[in-house]
């Protein structure tokens, strides 16, 4: 049965009445009263795209990533798992993965016989998947993203909260996708009770970097609006390498005497090893075109 489509027709442009939830990093965090969605405002989406996902994002830490190459082999994997849920639901195809810098991820679904695309804003990233791993990595955002292909599934993990134009992704994402195709996300849910018990220092709580929120509830919604069905949902076997998870944890919590210390400490002496994300405020889903 069909949830409860999106009452918002436009989620940049929409009319109805919000109020401020909260600021944090200086950017204010508005919810529609209506739809429910919370999201912060870009006014210069080209700028907004080049400036956060710099070769900082990916090199220097903060909301970003100590070195995101040395998260290849957790990725790789993650990419398999993802795999081989779709091997469940779909037989390989034609895929196209948005946002996948360096294309470990999509390097998963490539060795399980997926014809793969990548679509990446970063052009170090998008490069470092084309010639170190024989991907095909187009460099730009989905918003601006032009093409006449058809793609069996696209793949969106960690990505939908970064979108600068929800509504004018979604266009894309629906004139994209086969009839009867899918679409795979990974998202954090923010009516999560962790999200809730951490409040505004809830790690997903990051502007500029990310720039909208969903629940399972909003998403629902979002995706029905534009002719999708939900087929089925989990939570993600999710690790990161402690190295990361302090730079996330130094960047959403609040300051105290002796943090950067303490925190630089953390880095050195058990950055090297990963761990198990614990699945509470994180969850995948899988959409089926109408």
């Amino acid at each position: 049965m069909m949830a409860s489509q999106k009452q918002c027709t436009s989620f940049n442009e929409c009319k109805q009445q919000h109020h401020l939830l909260l600021e944090k990093n200086g950017w204010p965090i508005q919810q529609c009263g209506t739809c429910g969605h919370r999201h912060t405002v870009v006014n210069d989406a080209l700028a907004h795209v080049k400036e956060v996902y710099s070769d900082a994002y990916f090199f220097e830490g903060g909301q970003g990533y100590p070195n995101y190459l040395d998260e290849k082999d957790i990725l790789l994997q993650y990419g398999r798992r993802y795999a081989a849920i779709m091997k469940q639901i779909t037989v390989p195809g034609r895929m196209l993965d948005v946002g996948s810098a360096a294309g470990f991820i999509l390097k998963g679904f490539a060795e399980a016989g997926w014809q793969c695309k990548g679509l990446e804003p970063n052009a170090g990233m998008a490069q470092y998947g084309n010639t170190e791993l024989g991907l095909d990595i187009a460099t730009g955002s989905l918003e601006n993203f032009n093409s006449k292909e058809k793609f069996d599934l696209v793949t969106m993990i960690q990505v939908i909260g970064h979108f600068t134009d929800v509504d004018a992704a979604m266009q894309r994402i629906s004139s994209l996708v086969q009839p009867g195709g899918y679409v795979l996300v990974e998202s954090w849910d923010m009516d999560s009770r962790y999200a809730k018990w951490m409040g505004k220092h809830w790690h997903e709580y990051s502007p500029p970097s990310v720039i909208n929120w969903f629940s399972e509830k909003t998403l629902t919604q979002l995706f029905h609006y534009y002719g999708f069905e939900l087929v089925k949902q989990g939570r993600p076997l999710k690790k990161i390498s402690m190295k990361h998870g302090f730079s996330l944890l130094e960047e959403s919590t609040p300051k105290f005497a002796g943090k950067a210390p303490v925190v630089r400490f953390l880095k050195n002496s058990m950055g090297r090893f990963n761990i198990i994300y614990p699945p509470f405020d994180v969850k995948w889903y899988v959409w089926k075109k109408q």
